[in-house]
């Protein structure tokens, strides 16, 4: 069995949070004592509970231990912890649920300088030269129609699960999946949708970004 390295441990770690391990104190084990369990030198663990300790996971008070800063399961920040470990399939389905409705409100509500902006995302990826710089380009599209619906509430879940998306598990996702005639495919679904969203037909740019999705999930999915 491999030997864990401080990424693997910060999962873990975040993992038994979320399933309300520690909640009745709100305070985790010492590091030796993390260190022991895990088989791993104590710097490891350090290192894995300074990771959770950036995100905003844990707190750390010298002297008196490790904390979670969300010692509540409903709260705001509980739920987010807990929303990091969705899995593709969940995401799938509600993004088909969420961003066919938000490319209708775009195609109705956007300025002309944001449906600009999509168009420029869109060529940008077009563009693209290898697959890192597509998938950043790609992301900005849709971020950018979101950017145009003109509900605040809707963009703001937008951007959360844009940063659940952006951990490394799902680009290892996306990269494997990647290649060159699906990035052809994509360019002109996303094409679609950008000639919807100029129509001004909201019914033309959902119907378009559900057929775009569809086709994403059976690439990552394969169904």
């Amino acid at each position: 069995m491999p030997k864990l390295v401080a990424n693997d441990i910060a999962t873990m770690l975040k993992k038994r949070i979320s399933s309300g391990e520690w909640l009745d104190d709100g305070r985790m084990p010492a590091e030796r004592d993390l260190a022991a369990e895990f088989g791993v030198a104590r710097n490891t663990v350090r290192r894995a509970v300074g990771f959770l300790e950036d995100d905003g996971t844990v707190v750390r008070h010298v002297g008196r231990g490790t904390f979670l800063t969300a010692t509540n399961p409903t709260s705001i920040a509980s739920m987010v912890a807990r929303m990091e470990g969705t899995s593709p399939a969940d995401m799938m389905e509600i993004r088909q649920l969420l961003e066919p409705a938000a490319a209708a409100f775009a195609a109705t509500n956007a300025s002309a300088t944001e449906l600009n902006a999509v168009r420029e995302a869109h060529q940008t990826a077009c563009d693209a030269m290898d697959m890192p710089e597509f998938e950043h380009w790609d992301a900005e599209f849709h971020h950018r129609v979101f950017a145009c619906c003109r509900n605040d509430f809707l963009k703001e879940i937008h951007n959360l699960m844009r940063a659940i998306r952006n951990q490394s598990p799902w680009f290892e996702m996306k990269k494997r999946s990647f290649s060159e005639e699906r990035r052809q495919v994509y360019c002109q679904e996303h094409q679609a949708i950008l000639e919807a969203l100029f129509h001004r037909d909201p019914e033309g740019a959902k119907t378009a970004m559900l057929g775009h999705l569809k086709t994403v999930e059976k690439n990552l999915l394969g169904r």
